[in-house]
């Protein structure tokens, strides 16, 4: 049978705009003020990951750790409001690489 596959790719900036929009929706605290300069598996469970954040203003630096299903959930919020459409019955996941996270899509 076949099937449909689709990436739909967000830089750290994008990322980091839909995680504080989900945060705020569901009344969430939310990511520390900065940009994302890395994201990494938990070393300890796959299903989380952790955003390093730095502000340059201040200077600080911190960490947070959201569930790849919250990412993805935030990434779908964003997509929504940049009217970009997603399939509801379809399967969602998300990959992290160097610069860019994906939301992947298959149908």
């Amino acid at each position: 049978m076949p099937h449909e596959e689709r990436r739909i790719i967000f830089d750290y900036a994008e990322t980091y705009k839909a995680v504080y929009a989900l945060c705020v929706q569901k009344e969430l605290q939310k990511p520390l003020a900065g940009a994302i300069v890395a994201i990494r598996q938990d070393p300890d469970d796959e299903r989380n990951l952790v955003f390093s954040i730095e502000n340059n203003l201040d200077n600080s630096k911190g960490e947070r750790e959201y569930s790849r299903d919250f990412l993805a959930a935030a990434l779908m919020l964003y997509c929504r409001g940049l009217r970009i459409p997603l399939p509801k019955g379809a399967h969602k996941s998300v990959n992290v690489e160097q610069d860019t996270v994906t939301l992947n899509i298959s149908i």
